[in-house]
């Protein structure tokens, strides 16, 4: 068994790097679907290839801000403001856990609520993102917000 050194931030831009070239809503509506390319079922690789593709198409979108909220009653949604808000087809509640937990990871914020900054490369560039967390009791949201492009 190989043992894998790479952290979840690298892993996220391998995949946005590997999903560069694709239509990232396609995408997204497959991995929804649980169409995940990943033969060992993963969660941790569905989250980040939903994470990845959050962003690229937040990217792709000009997009101010993409959301990922899931309630108490566990209804996640999936949103993003570019000219308009409107809601993409959102990951299962466990999934959407998952993709917070990676978020947290990957910035060290264990508290209720924080913000921080991520510096994502991209191939030959990067892209600075502002990761915002906010907790409730039974409910949780993850909001990246994208530089003006």
């Amino acid at each position: 068994m190989i043992k894998d050194d790479r952290n979840l931030h690298q892993r996220l831009q391998e995949f946005c790097d590997c999903y560069m070239e694709t239509d990232p809503k396609k995408q997204l509506k497959k991995t929804v679907r649980g169409v995940s390319g990943d033969p060992s079922g993963d969660p941790d690789e569905l989250a980040l290839k939903f994470l990845s593709l959050g962003i690229f198409y937040g990217v792709a979108e000009k997009a101010k801000k993409i959301y990922i909220d899931r309630s108490k009653e566990g209804k996640v949604i999936f949103a993003i403001e570019s000219s308009g808000k409107y809601q993409l087809p959102p990951p299962s509640p466990q999934i959407a856990d998952r993709i917070i937990s990676i978020a947290r990871s990957i910035t060290h914020i264990d508290e209720d609520q924080g913000k921080v900054i991520v510096s994502l490369g991209l191939r030959n560039d990067r892209i600075e993102l502002t990761f915002q967390f906010n907790r409730k009791p039974g409910e949780e949201s993850l909001h990246i917000t994208f530089p003006e492009l």
